[in-house]
């Protein structure tokens, strides 16, 4: 306050302390207002004087990191024009509640809420208040999300059997899509979704014969909890993204999802809730938008602080705009209904809202094996302990129990896996509620035998003579590359190339000549990563709440305070002037009616005042002062009138007018206005503390 430009700091002690006298001393001048915030009295009146649309603004300067004015104003976007924000910050800065400083690493100027008042105002400063709960027109009959555990398993035996689907762009071949049509009727377009998700994740491959699956990475997809494998999905469902940027998104879009209430948000509240968690944040520099940018940020980029710092959650809001959709699709979001407006109302999805499955065994017994080997699968089965099971089932109708069959070509599927007979009968006997059909146990001896009975095999193959059995193996560098022995002296070797064969079949010292080998090495992997979720996120803003006085009990104090001004005798400019002062809630006590205190000033001006429109103007130029300027709207068929907020650049006379240049907000553009033809000149009053 020291630093104030004279003109702005008289004009807040006159308005609180009365008229200033010479000589004067700046910082006892400080010392007494600072007095008059501490006074228990003046605290309560000036809480007591809070709005509802007081606390939503304060509540948006609180939980915006860094808050400015754009900030503040695009957080409203839809809800609030530019102009109404601007002039109810000015007033809460006219009331000391808030207050302007300039940031010295950006150059912007933030706007925060007195440090002074905080204990008095923390109690309504809850993040609920900026989300007002919808009001619901029509309400849908709640349905599990399209895609669950049982679909992305069921998906996966449809790949391990048929391979090949995909085209080179990751849509479906034609063959492929109505064969998916028939197994899995009106799914395919959420199963293309998946599709994009998994090559994104490289769970799906692109090798020599197309696109296959990765069983490894499949495994260790399904090792997540469910939560984790929706939200990475989700998010791989729109492009493939680094390690961390794919966490870092799919963390916004659980931390959002989280907080929403029962009663929902619809589709622009919860880009706010976007909004809000980047700011909180502070940090998305891997959270990245991709296509069109949503209205939201589209605003926020328009801001000419955007060239000097980006807004964390102008990214986060286009993020979580892309990802909504999917989001329900996925089930961490939930389509609740719709508002009168046409508006949908989003929840928390079924797999947040639901209770886990479980993660360890015992698992559920949702098997159902007829003699005919057909399988029927209830849902409860988490992917960990639903994949081995796609090994050897293949699927054949998937509806709410899925139908699977289980034959000769796919239990051969699953020994080229490595699963034996015995394991495959472990496997279903674990999640059976009766033993499994006898003809079955029989029929997976005969397949074992069967497929034991020949092996072929493609690689680098080491022929020795019995001689010399005994040196190859007694060499601990090549006995550990040996991947199978097909006779005595007879082996095929682990290696990768022509050259490592060579080194080291040199160890052995033989002379070899070697083929291309078929093992495969077991792969390296880097596991998926985890997403935290606190299923108790969404749960209270906190302990310290209050409420709001009624409006009732606001205007008694503004009634007193005017019945107050009654017994002064003053000027009618002087009366009017307080009066004013008093409409704003900047008037705490009776001791701050002096007629002394006010400057006598002309802020607006209309109808056929031309004279006194043009002074509005010229003041609003002279003290650095936005101008608002109202027309009449004949595109509007409600009559509402054409109002438009700037900074005035300059005003030129033309004949019988006079034309203000504007820089509108939020917009900055340029324009030319004429002032005779406005319905109404309004000065819109600066910042008492710039």
């Amino acid at each position: 306050m020291a630093t104030l430009p004279d003109a702005h700091f008289f004009e807040l002690m006159r308005m609180y302390l009365g008229e200033v006298r010479t000589p004067y001393n700046k910082p006892k001048l400080i010392e007494e207002l600072g007095a008059f915030l501490r006074k228990e009295e003046n605290r309560r009146t000036l809480v007591g004087l809070l709005s509802e649309d007081d606390v939503r603004l304060l509540c948006a300067v609180w939980f915006i990191r860094d808050a400015t004015q754009e900030k503040v104003a695009a957080f409203f976007e839809g809800e609030q024009d530019f102009a109404a924000v601007y002039e109810r910050l000015l007033n809460l800065e006219e009331r000391l509640i808030v207050y302007r400083h300039g940031d010295a690493q950006t150059g912007r100027t933030i706007v925060s809420v007195n440090p002074m008042l905080e204990d008095a105002l923390r109690p309504f400063l809850r993040q609920s208040v900026l989300f007002a709960p919808p009001a619901l027109a029509e309400e849908y009959e709640r349905h599990d999300a399209p895609v669950s555990p049982e679909l992305l398993a069921a998906y996966s035996s449809f790949l391990f059997d048929s391979g090949d689907v995909c085209k080179a762009d990751g849509s479906f071949k034609k063959r492929a899509a109505a064969a998916l049509e028939s197994v899995f009727p009106q799914r395919t377009a959420a199963l293309h979704r998946v599709t994009l998700a998994c090559i994104n994740l490289s769970i799906l491959k692109d090798d020599t014969t197309g696109f296959a699956l990765d069983r490894a990475k499949l495994e260790s997809f399904a090792e997540l909890d469910e939560i984790s494998q929706c939200a990475l999905l989700c998010v791989a469902a729109q492009g493939r993204f680094s390690r961390s940027g794919l966490v870092r998104q799919a963390q916004l879009l659980l931390s959002v999802a989280a907080g929403i209430p029962e009663t929902g948000y619809t589709r622009s509240l919860v880009l706010r809730a976007a909004f809000l968690a980047a700011e909180k944040d502070g940090d998305n520099s891997d959270v990245a938008p991709m296509g069109q940018a949503s209205r939201f940020s589209s605003l926020l980029a328009r801001s000419p602080l955007a060239e000097s710092a980006r807004f964390a959650g102008d990214d986060a809001v286009s993020t979580l705009d892309r990802l909504i959709d999917d989001a329900v699709l996925f089930g961490i979001l939930a389509e609740k209904g719709k508002t009168a407006d046409g508006e949908t109302v989003f929840v928390p999805g079924s797999v947040l809202s639901d209770p886990p499955r479980p993660v360890k065994p015992p698992f559920p017994k949702v098997l159902n094996i007829d003699a005919g080997f057909t399988v029927m699968l209830l849902p409860g089965l988490p992917l960990r302990a639903l994949v081995p099971l796609m090994s050897f089932l293949d699927v054949t109708q998937f509806d709410t129990a899925a139908q699977f069959a289980i034959s000769k070509k796919s239990v051969m599927r699953a020994f080229d896996a490595g699963m034996t007979a015995a394991q495959i009968l472990d496997t279903l006997a674990a999640l059976c509620p009766y033993d499994v059909p006898q003809n079955l146990r029989i029929s997976l001896e005969d397949w074992s035998g069967i497929y034991a009975s020949a092996a072929l095999y493609k690689g680098y193959v080491l022929r020795v003579s019995a001689e010399q059995t005994a040196a190859v193996e007694r060499v601990p560098a090549v006995a550990r590359r040996i991947a199978a022995t097909l006779a005595p002296g007879v082996y095929v070797l682990d290696v990768q190339s022509d050259e490592e064969a060579r080194r080291l079949v040199a160890k052995t010292r033989l002379d070899f000549v070697g083929k291309i080998k078929t093992t495969e090495r077991k792969k390296e992997m880097v596991s998926f990563p985890t997403v935290w979720f606190e299923r108790e996120q969404n749960a209270t803003d906190g302990d310290r709440q209050a409420t709001l006085s009624p409006e009732s009990e606001r205007e008694r104090h503004n009634e007193d305070m005017r019945a107050e001004l009654e017994k002064l005798r003053l000027t009618p400019e002087q009366k009017d002037g307080l009066l004013d002062r008093i409409a704003r809630n900047i008037v705490l006590t009776p001791a701050q009616l002096r007629g002394d205190s006010v400057r006598l000033e002309q802020t607006k001006a209309g109808g056929m005042d031309f004279v006194g429109k043009v002074r509005v103007v010229e003041n609003a130029l002279a003290e650095h002062n936005m101008v608002e300027l109202e027309y009449e709207n004949p595109d509007d068929p409600a009559g509402a009138p054409l109002v438009i907020m700037g900074n005035p650049l300059g005003m030129e006379k033309c004949d019988g007018d006079s034309l203000v240049r504007v820089e509108t907000l939020p917009g900055h553009e340029e324009k030319l206005l004429s002032v005779g033809k406005a319905r109404l000149v309004k000065r819109i009053r600066g910042s008492v503390l710039r």
